[in-house]
């Protein structure tokens, strides 16, 4: 083989290769899934018929990032939003997952995680937005209120996620406010409605001291 030729097949084979190497199946982060988005209805937790507001979801390889737009939430009492997921919803007992039996089912994995706090204003309709990354338990309601280690969110895509509004009742002061729209049981006396959930109008608050979780927005994880 002469040197000219050598040359030629060398230069075609490295061809080649690079052409194989980019035909290779993707990995690590080039692998990742692209991010998805869902949107859902809001609902009172005793009206699953009458819409109060939208919710957007959007799932990544990072995490989770939540925008729930709402109406009807009391002016001047501090609220807080909770991404509440279920990692593994088919071990639930009912298609979707029911609070609060499902949340601590054993297997489901479920856990409920702080996303943002404010105090309703005086407009017709409010907005919280929040983030909850893959693996964090800072914010884990189950840590707060002293279950166990929290359950942090494991697979974006998968997880059942029922966005819900929580009321700590009328705004505070200094550091209590700061209480009541960081944390699940800051401002919490007296938990309005069965296990903390409203089941009608006379179970939002409108004392201090009382609380109730108040609204609900659900999305669906990825079918299995």
């Amino acid at each position: 083989m002469n040197k000219r030729k050598a040359v030629a097949e060398s230069t075609v084979f490295l061809g080649l290769l690079a052409l194989a190497v980019t035909l290779l199946p993707s990995t690590g982060a080039l692998a990742a899934e692209p991010a998805t988005r869902t949107t859902a209805n809001v609902y009172w937790g005793w009206d699953s018929a009458n819409p109060v507001g939208t919710s957007e979801l959007i799932r990544s390889s990072s995490g989770i990032t939540a925008v729930f737009n709402s109406s009807g939430l009391p002016a001047g009492q501090a609220v807080t939003l909770w991404f509440i997921i279920f990692n593994n919803p088919e071990h639930c007992s009912t298609t979707p997952c029911t609070l609060p039996a499902d949340l601590f089912a054993p297997d489901v994995d479920g856990d409920f995680h702080f996303g943002s706090g404010h105090v309703v204003g005086a407009g017709v309709t409010t907005t919280f937005a929040g983030h909850l990354n893959i693996g964090d338990t800072s914010g884990s309601g189950r840590v707060e209120v002293g279950l166990d280690a929290g359950f942090p969110l494991a697979d974006p895509y998968k997880a059942e996620v029922l966005l819900a509004i929580h009321s700590h009742g009328p705004m505070l002061e200094g550091q209590a406010l700061k209480s009541q729209i960081n944390s699940f049981l800051g401002g919490c006396q007296v938990f309005l409605g069965p296990n903390g959930l409203a089941a009608g109008p006379q179970d939002v608050p409108d004392q201090i001291g009382e609380c109730s979780t108040l609204q609900f927005s659900l999305h669906r994880g990825r079918l299995l």
